[in-house]
């Protein structure tokens, strides 16, 4: 009911509470209690005496009625749970799985007061970015699980850069830079076994309009900062959602080399020296590929050596 009100105000023009109470069944009372309920949310909306209602601005939130709307995905994006703050949406996405939620559910919120990133880091995660999870059933071999993490950084890349023609570059295993910077970190997590993966629930974190913590400001920037004006996160979210759908069915469908290849194109890791932390010793070389399953093939010396897991810093 809440969606067919924000569409019926969508044109701009004025419209009666009567037409709105004949258009969608309900009373005159009943319009104008919704009419102050989108009001809360920040819906900018205007009443005239004989004229009616007239939207007049929408708030940069990410209800699902925005994000939903004319969104004609076929698996991600079907649902969205948004909330002003959670502590994780990583964490509440897995109970959703425990209450049989479809796949490509999506999890956002305003805030998040306990993020995490990869190895359980502690996430910053204020008012203005956009933190969300996407819970997936990926129909795959374990051994390709890396390409699920591959693909979502695609979708985001393609989404920045259709929105406001920055081109973000990524940064083995799971990070997004702009100007050298980390804008975007994602974390995925398994419940797989040996020959299967049970569910996985993608875990995203971008610096959108959100103010940064001064000790962060040397390493990580915000996508407001480059781009010198705010965006939208609901617009920024559909058209991730939008890739991530092309993508995804890509992935499932068994077309590794696709998103290999679209990684390829937005990465600058080849050639590069890099600084790798593992879990108990650290190890430097010159990264030469990626394989088929995403693992990194680095040239130390005069060995190749794949690593699959780590923290890469470059030198």
């Amino acid at each position: 009911m809440k969606l067919d009100i924000i569409h019926l105000l969508d044109d701009k023009d004025f419209i009666s509470g009567e037409l709105i109470s004949k258009k969608l069944n309900i009373s005159r009372t009943a319009v104008w209690k919704k009419i102050q309920n989108l009001k809360k949310l920040g819906y900018n909306i205007e009443s005239v005496k004989n004229r009616g209602y007239r939207l007049i601005s929408k708030p940069d939130i990410p209800l699902s009625e925005e994000v939903l709307f004319e969104l004609n995905t076929n698996i991600v994006g079907k649902n969205v749970h948004y909330f002003r703050s959670l502590e994780s949406t990583n964490l509440f996405a897995k109970e959703l799985i425990k209450k049989n939620a479809e796949e490509g559910t999506i999890v956002v919120a305003d805030i998040q007061t306990k993020g995490r990133g990869r190895k359980d880091r502690s996430w910053f995660s204020p008012e203005g970015g956009l933190w969300f999870s996407v819970i997936l059933y990926p129909n795959i071999p374990t051994q390709y699980a890396m390409l699920i993490t591959m693909a979502t950084s695609i979708s985001i890349v393609q989404a920045i850069k259709e929105l406001t023609g920055l081109s973000a570059v990524i940064k083995w295993p799971n990070d997004l830079l702009l100007e050298g910077k980390k804008i975007c970190g994602i974390l995925t997590e398994l419940d797989a076994e040996l020959d299967r993966i049970n569910y996985s629930v993608v875990g995203v974190g971008i610096n959108v309009n959100n103010v940064l913590e001064d000790e962060l400001c040397n390493k990580a920037n915000s996508i407001f900062n480059i781009y010198n004006s705010k965006i939208s996160r609901v617009d920024l979210l559909r058209l991730i959602i939008k890739y991530l759908d092309v993508n995804y069915a890509k992935l499932i469908s068994n077309d590794y080399n696709y998103i290999r290849e679209l990684w390829f194109e937005n990465t600058d890791i080849i050639g590069r020296n890099v600084r790798l932390k593992l879990e108990k010793y650290e190890i430097e070389g010159i990264v030469i590929d990626i394989d088929d399953t995403g693992a990194l093939i680095l040239e130390n010396i005069d060995k190749k050596i794949k690593i699959v897991s780590g923290d890469l810093e470059f030198i």
